[in-house]
């Protein structure tokens, strides 16, 4: 059928544009370059911020890259390196390593798990979790890795991907729901009981996506091997059925779908179930879809930048207007022309002078962007990290004391001190920088727990004990101790600040441990500058 014939040719697109990606690949210094001309020409800010010193930059591509701060040791290489490229150089060195597969993979997966009320055996968390941060390692393509999840058949104990499905119960509304919010940005769940009310799609729409999914059924696999598998959940597809839309006035009454993309793409209705999934992870990841890419250009610039070309990431409104939308439109077409190469928006915009420009506060309206990169709190992984590098500790210590993982479904993401750090400062991936607030609980935690006190210490096995033997002057045990927590050397206002307090407290050692416990306490640490 004609219909049928859409899946064949878009199946040969992948082919035949793979091939092109690699030979028509744009330059990410040229397009940042390009970017940087378009912000200013669409921005009545004046004057511009000035660029961010070496130290800055450098801690702040660790963050948004690694998820890690950098070694005092590296802190130093980057400020004597003379090199002008060395900004880019340090950006593929990041790109390189492993830390970047598990931030990125780990945010992912925090991405799309977040709200799942899924137990263990609808969500195999961990599988999930080293099957996303593999992806990132391989440096597969963005649209692969969405084609993976969206085709994914089998038991969750065995194929990972398709997690995706049996953390939302294999329940095809949901799967629909999440898979139009978070790779199209199009909140089309509003449409799931009646016709959007803010937004021009229709309540048949909704379910016409459903109906990709229609054939597709969960079912619970036994564990006949005696090897604990606790009972896997697996997606298989029916050989028959459709899926139907229940009669807005009268619910007993049934309509039969076709299952039709929001571009208005039809599919066969005798397409079996891998076959209609493979028609929408095509139809998805098309470059004439015109919510994909940009869904995720938005994203990861709203990562990187502390602000997004949208007020949210999960919602591209058809009547929103985005803040400098030739940009976004710039760097949508040439991420497509990438080959949704997640790396290569990566080296893109940190190589624009807008991100390596120096903070700046954020606008008070929506209407009002900036051309610079505006604070934001680090994500729960990332704090952990930092106090991992800035204390010194063993994650796996079992002496500090730490609450026990919680049992509830889908909670305990991580044991011990991680799962700690993680719960209190748990926030879901997509929420806008200026929505993520603070919390007692989280402050308790900086400020009291056994975990911080016990290693700010100058007695034990602590960093700040070891510094203190070593006779070292109190200027050099500053300048330690800030490069330790806030990768970066202590400015003459705050070296006489703390050069008063060691006089007035009269008493070096807790002296030392209250500039360390204040500097790891501080907004700065916590915050990506």
């Amino acid at each position: 059928t004609k219909m049928f014939r859409l899946v064949l040719v878009l199946g040969a697109w992948t082919v035949t544009i793979g091939c092109a990606w690699a030979q028509n690949t744009p330059s990410p210094i040229d397009v940042a370059r390009r970017v940087d001309r378009l912000l200013v020409k669409e921005s009545t800010a004046a004057p511009l911020p000035e660029l961010c010193d070496d130290a800055t930059f450098l801690r702040r591509a660790c963050v948004d890259l690694t998820g890690k701060l950098p070694q005092p040791a590296d802190v130093d290489a980057f400020n004597k390196d003379t090199a002008p490229a060395k900004r880019s150089r340090l950006v593929d060195r990041l790109l390189k390593g492993d830390a970047y597969a598990v931030n990125w993979g780990r945010y992912w997966r925090d991405v799309l798990t977040y709200h799942t009320p899924a137990s263990g055996n609808y969500l195999r968390w961990e599988l999930f979790d080293r099957w996303m941060i593999e992806q990132v390692r391989n440096n597969r393509r963005w649209s692969e890795i969405v084609t993976s999840m969206i085709t994914a058949e089998g038991p969750n104990d065995e194929c990972a991907p398709v997690n995706f499905l049996t953390a939302h119960f294999g329940n095809t509304v949901e799967i629909a729901a999440t898979t139009s919010r978070v790779f199209l940005g199009v909140q089309l769940q509003c449409a799931q009981c009646h016709d959007a009310k803010t937004e021009p799609w229709k309540r048949e729409q909704f379910h016409e996506l459903v109906a990709f999914f229609g054939r597709s059924r969960i079912i619970q696999r036994k564990d006949v091997d005696g090897k604990g598998r606790g009972t896997p959940y697996a997606i298989e597809g029916r050989g028959e059925g459709q899926y139907f839309m229940p009669h807005k006035k009268d619910p007993t009454k049934l309509i039969e779908m076709t299952p039709r993309f929001l571009t208005g793409e039809t599919i066969s209705k005798d397409l079996n179930d891998i076959e209609r999934r493979e028609a929408l992870a095509k139809l998805l990841t098309s470059p004439n879809n015109p919510w994909f890419a940009k869904a995720y250009v938005n994203r990861m610039w709203s990562m990187l930048m502390g602000w997004g070309f949208y007020p949210t990431v999960n919602d591209l409104g058809t009547n929103l207007t985005p803040r400098h939308g030739d940009t976004l439109a710039l760097l949508t077409k040439e991420w497509t022309r990438a080959g949704y190469d997640m790396p290569w928006l990566f080296r893109t915009i940190t190589a624009t002078e807008a991100y390596q420009r120096r903070l700046q506060p954020r606008p008070d309206s929506d209407s009002m962007a900036p051309l610079a990169v505006c604070p934001q709190r680090l994500r729960p992984e990332q704090i952990f990290e930092a106090l991992t590098k800035a204390l010194g500790f063993d994650e796996h210590d079992k002496s500090i004391p730490s609450p026990a993982p919680s049992t509830a479904p889908a909670v305990a993401r991580h044991t011990d001190l991680r799962n700690m750090v993680y719960q209190a400062f748990r926030v879901d991936p997509s929420t806008p920088p200026d929505e993520v607030h603070g919390t007692i609980p989280q402050a308790l935690l900086m400020m009291n727990s056994a975990l911080v006190n016990t290693y700010v210490a100058a007695t034990g096995k602590t960093f700040l004990a070891e510094t203190l033997k070593k006779n070292m002057k109190d200027d050099e045990v500053l300048t330690a101790l800030y490069d330790r927590t806030l990768s970066r050397r202590p400015r003459a206002e705050e070296i006489d600040t703390c050069r008063r307090y060691l006089t007035n407290v009269n008493n070096r050692r807790e002296a030392f441990e209250d500039i360390y416990w204040s500097l790891v306490n501080s907004t700065e640490f916590l915050t990506k500058r």
